[in-house]
C-alpha cells in the first residue's frame, strides 16, 4: 500500500504515462528506428590506437591500447525484434517504500511498448521461482499486465534461480534475427540458491557467448552491488543503481530505448598476443585469456553509441628493433541486412628504442589522456571499496590522488566534456567521504553504490 501522498503522486504519473502509451500505440511510444545509411560497410566502425609506437629499452614495457567502437547512425525505418525476459524480485523487502508497486508500473509500461513481432517472458522470484509468463509473442497484452499485477512480496531472495530461469527461457528459442536480453531487478542480497559470484559468473558468461545478454538493476541501498555489477559485466549488459523507486520508469525507458536502437549484436573483441606479450589490465570489461588469446564480450552496440576499451599490456624491451604486438579482431552480427557477420582485423607492432626523446615525441596524447581518465576512475572504484571496508582515510587519499590527475589533465588541450564531468564527480566524492559517515548508514551505502557505479561508467 502507498503510505504517503508523494508516492501516490508518482504512481499516478506512471499510470498516466502507461495509459498514454496504451492509447497512442507502440509506434508513438517506442518508434521503430531507421536503418543504416551504408549497411554494406557494416553497422559498426572501430579504431585501434596505441599510446605510442615506441617503447624505451629496459623499461617496464607498458603499452596502452585503446579500441574505439562506434555504432553508426540510421536513415530508414527498421528495427530488430526483441526476445525480452523480465526477472523481478518479489522478496519481502520489495514491499518497502512501494518498490514492487513501482516495478510493476514500469514493467507494464514496457509491455505497452512492445510490438506483435516481439516476444516476452516474465519470471518472478523470492524463495521459489515462478515462470509467470512463458516466452511468447505478445498478442495478449491484457494477460501479461494481469500477470504483473498478480505479483506480491514474500520470503527470501533466490536471485540465481530467477536469473537462470530467465536465461533458460531464451535458450529454448531460435534467437537468430532477435535482440536477446534478460533484465534482472533486485533490491536485496542473494541468500538462497547460488550465492557464489564465481559460480554464477560462469553460467552468465556461457549465456553471453550464446548471445543472451543480461542487464541488472539494483533498487534501494541494501542489495549487493558487486554481485549485480559482476553479472552485468559477464552478461555483457548494463548495470543501473536506482536509489529511489521513482527512478524506475526512466531507467526502464532508457534500457528499452537502447534495445530498440541496437544496430549490431554479439559483438566480441579477440586479441591474439605475440609471444611474451602479457595482458596487464582491461578496464571496464571482463575478459577470458587462454594462452594469449583474449576474448572480450561487448554485447549489443547501439546507434550513435561510442565505446572506448582501454587495455594495458606489458611487452619485452630487451631487444632494440621492431616487434609484433598483437592481432585484433572485432566480430559482430548485423541487426539489419539478414544478420550478416562482420570480422574486422588490425595488426599492431611496436619498436624498442634507446632514445627517450623518440618515445616522448611520438606519444599519442589522446590515448595517454584516456589512460589518465581510466586510471582515475579505477582509483575511485577502489576508494569506494576501501570506504566500504571502513578504511576512510585510505579511500580519501585515493580520491585525492585521482582528482589531482584529472585536474592536471583538464589544464591541457586534451580535456574533454567527459573529463570535466569526471573532475566534478571526484570532487563530490572527496567531500562525501571526507565527512566520513558510517559505511553501514544510509548515507554511507549511497556513497558506496553511487561512486562504484560512476567509476564503472567512466571506465567504459
Amino acid at each position: 500500500m502507498i503510505k504517503d501522498k508523494r508516492s501516490l503522486f508518482f504512481v499516478s504519473v506512471l499510470l498516466f504515462l502507461f495509459a498514454l502509451i496504451s492509447v497512442t500505440g507502440y509506434k508513438v511510444a517506442f518508434p521503430k528506428i531507421p536503418g543504416l545509411r551504408n549497411p554494406q560497410n557494416g553497422s559498426v566502425s572501430w579504431d585501434v590506437i596505441l599510446n605510442g609506437p615506441y617503447v624505451l629499452k629496459g623499461s617496464d614495457g607498458e603499452v596502452q591500447l585503446n579500441l574505439k567502437i562506434n555504432g553508426k547512425e540510421f536513415a530508414s525505418p527498421e528495427r530488430s525484434p526483441l526476445n525480452l525476459v523480465l526477472v523481478i524480485d518479489r522478496s519481502g523487502s520489495m514491499s518497502e517504500r512501494g518498490k514492487l508497486v513501482f516495478a510493476k508500473e514500469a514493467a507494464k509500461a514496457i509491455i505497452a511498448g512492445i510490438g506483435n513481432e516481439d516476444r516476452l517472458s516474465i519470471v518472478a522470484y523470492s524463495t521459489d521461482v515462478q515462470l509467470l509468463l512463458p516466452i511468447q509473442y505478445l498478442k495478449d497484452k491484457e494477460n501479461a499486465i494481469s500477470v504483473v499485477e498478480s505479483l506480491y512480496p514474500t520470503n527470501s531472495t533466490n536471485l540465481s534461480g530467477g536469473l537462470i530461469a530467465g536465461i533458460d527461457q531464451l535458450k529454448s528459442l531460435d534467437r537468430e534475427g532477435y535482440v536477446n536480453r534478460v533484465i534482472l531487478l533486485s533490491d536485496g542480497l542473494a541468500n538462497v540458491g547460488i550465492t557464489n559470484a564465481e559460480q554464477l559468473s560462469g553460467i552468465i558468461g556461457q549465456a553471453a557467448e550464446k548471445g543472451i545478454h543480461i542487464t541488472t538493476m539494483g533498487l534501494g541501498l541494501n542489495y549487493d552491488e558487486d554481485l549485480l555489477m559482476n553479472i552485468a559485466e559477464y552478461g555483457a549488459g548494463n548495470y543501473y543503481f536506482i536509489e529511489s523507486p521513482m527512478q524506475l520508469a526512466d531507467i526502464f525507458e532508457k534500457e528499452f530505448g537502447q534495445l530498440v536502437s541496437t544496430v549490431a549484436k554479439d559483438s566480441v573483441i579477440h586479441l591474439s598476443l605475440a609471444p611474451d606479450v602479457r595482458i596487464k589490465k582491461v578496464f571496464g570489461y571482463t575478459y577470458k585469456n587462454k594462452d594469449g588469446k583474449i576474448r572480450i564480450d561487448l554485447g549489443d552496440v547501439v546507434s550513435g553509441q561510442e565505446r572506448n576499451i582501454l587495455i594495458k599490456l606489458n611487452v619485452p624491451t630487451d631487444k632494440v628493433g621492431s616487434h609484433h604486438l598483437a592481432k585484433a579482431y572485432l566480430e559482430f552480427r548485423e541487426v539489419f541486412e539478414g544478420g550478416r557477420v562482420f570480422k574486422l582485423r588490425r595488426e599492431m607492432n611496436y619498436e624498442v628504442t634507446k632514445s627517450r626523446n623518440i618515445v616522448t615525441e611520438n606519444e599519442n596524447r589522446k590515448v595517454n589522456a584516456r589512460g589518465v581518465s581510466v586510471d582515475a576512475a579505477y582509483e575511485l572504484y577502489q576508494a569506494a571499496t576501501e570506504y566500504e571496508d571502513g578504511k576512510a582515510n585510505d579511500a580519501i587519499s585515493k580520491v585525492k590522488r585521482a582528482l589531482g590527475k584529472i585536474s592536471e589533465l583538464n589544464n591541457t588541450p586534451y580535456r574533454s566534456d567527459a573529463t570535466v564531468m569526471q573532475e566534478k564527480v571526484l570532487r563530490d566524492a572527496f567531500e562525501a567521504m571526507e565527512e566520513a559517515p558510517d559505511p553501514a548508514s544510509s548515507t554511507g551505502k549511497k556513497i558506496i553504490k553511487e561512486y562504484k557505479a560512476e567509476a564503472r561508467e567512466q571506465q567504459k
